[in-house]
């Protein structure tokens, strides 16, 4: 482990003294945002990098629902469009960086993912990125000469590249585990068609699994099951179309996967405490803003 941290800080510092490498730093702050908070689609040029300090959220990145949870980590790459809601049951609070970063044209293997090649890159339980991610916060935050802070900045984020390509190196070792290649293909295949019938069992067979194994890879993963987890997907994104569209709740259902709006209704109730229609008057309208706190 030792050996490959010094082969990936050496590979960093070779990128660092690249005269092509360039480090731009649009915003840094911690926000605290309360319970069914949407904050609307967008894109912009800069790379986003959200960490989850409390709570839990849903991202849509790129058209694929992504559930967060406290502890886990999330990288937007420039331009893909993406929106971020929080749950009805309790608030969230994250840790945000926005950059613009240019690199050489060769770096090591380790480090490709700087590029932002992928539209997203999620990192989970990963508590040593929030820590580097914090203190570039506060160093952002302070008012210094430029002449100081862009030095202090640029560790920050060499700390905070360093400490992801060795989670990212990690997980490629443990991905080695057909087992767990499996879980993770189809944890992404439920991210992508939540909106279809989905069966465990079915699943299950489909990926080479075991029905019990799929079970204990969310329980222990998630902290809920398959289950509430297509469930919660699919009522994020209810939530989502209620708030932002016009579309009647019966059509709504059926885009959700539900054969009866009476069946979605209840569900819907169930998960956030009111039905769609009551959802959408008490909602429509409202912006929560959120705050920046120390």
């Amino acid at each position: 482990m030792m050996l490959m941290k010094n082969k990936l800080k050496h590979s960093l510092l070779e990128i660092l003294g690249s005269p092509e490498f360039d480090l731009r730093i649009r915003n840094a702050g911690k926000f605290r945002f309360p319970t069914n908070y949407l904050f609307h689609l967008h894109s912009h040029r800069e790379f986003e990098m959200n960490f989850v300090k409390s709570g839990s959220c849903v991202m849509e990145i790129g058209g694929i629902l992504t559930s967060l949870r406290e502890g886990d980590c999330v990288l937007v790459s420039p331009g893909v469009p993406h929106y971020f809601m929080v749950g009805i049951q309790k608030g969230c609070s994250i840790v945000q960086l926005e950059y613009q970063l240019s690199l050489p044209e060769k770096i090591s293997d380790s480090f490709q993912f700087l590029r932002g090649q992928r539209e997203s890159l999620q990192i989970s339980q990963c508590g040593s990125v929030g820590g580097i991610m914090e203190e570039i916060c506060r160093c952002f935050r302070e008012e210094k000469p430029e002449m100081y802070m862009q030095p202090q900045l640029e560790f920050g984020f060499a700390q905070l590249f360093t400490a992801m390509a060795y989670i990212l190196e990690k997980d490629k070792r443990n991905s080695t585990d057909k087992n767990f290649s499996k879980q993770s293909q189809l944890l992404q295949h439920i991210n992508r068609n939540y909106d279809s019938k989905l069966n465990i069992e079915e699943l299950a067979v489909q990926f080479g699994l075991s029905s019990r194994s799929v079970r204990k890879y969310f329980e222990e993963s998630l902290g809920m099951s398959c289950t509430e987890y297509i469930t919660m997907l699919r009522m994020e994104k209810s939530k989502e179309m209620l708030w932002n569209t016009d579309r009647s709740i019966t059509d709504i259902a059926m885009t959700m996967g539900y054969s009866s709006s009476q069946y979605f209704s209840n569900v819907f109730r169930d998960y956030t405490g009111m039905t769609p229609g009551k959802f959408r008057g008490s909602w429509r309208g409202v912006i929560a803003e959120e705050r920046i706190y120390e």
